[in-house]
């Protein structure tokens, strides 16, 4: 992940890879195909950590949920490994299908999860557990991607508005 957010995929280079980890190619090729396929493996682990947990609260479960996702996309290399593979699944989107496999998967269970917390509220809110997912993903994205700060009480502010009950939202 260093050499990918130092040079970009342009620069993923076994050779820059081997001197960064003080390993041999050998030693490399015993465990990946390519610096591509190391790299993307790194991401899926690290990314393994954006889980939703129900801890009973679903207001200050978004809040964690949202920081563990502010801190990953502002972490300094992986916030510049995900920009870097924004920038080039365009230009090469078969390579991160294990990528977004994994998302998608994990995006299944944090919807699953967060939608039987939302069950145990008093009032069901007008979002769908998906919904207020994407949300706060965007927002934690914007953070990074942008550099649109957000602060602590305006993420609260947003949550609550996710959180709202149909009955109480407007048209």
């Amino acid at each position: 992940m260093v050499v990918l957010a130092r040079n970009g995929f342009s620069g993923l280079t076994l050779d820059r890879i081997c001197a960064e980890a003080g390993v041999t190619k050998a030693t490399f090729y015993r465990r990946w195909h390519s610096p591509v396929a190391c790299v993307l493996e790194a991401l899926v682990e690290v990314w393994s950590e954006a889980e939703f947990v129900d801890a009973g609260d679903p207001l200050r479960d978004l809040e964690a949920f949202a920081h563990k996702l502010i801190g990953l996309y502002t972490h300094p290399l992986l916030g510049r490994c995900m920009l870097a593979v924004q920038a080039e699944r365009p230009v090469n989107p078969a390579v991160f299908d294990p990528v977004d496999a994994a998302g998608l998967q994990r995006r299944a269970r944090n919807t699953a999860t967060l939608a039987r917390a939302l069950e145990r509220l008093p009032e069901p809110p007008c979002l769908p557990a998906e919904t207020m997912l994407h949300a706060l993903n965007g927002v934690a994205r914007n953070i990074e991607g942008l550099r649109w700060p957000l602060a602590d009480d305006k993420l609260r502010a947003l949550i609550v508005t996710l959180l709202t009950p149909a009955s109480r939202a407007g048209p």
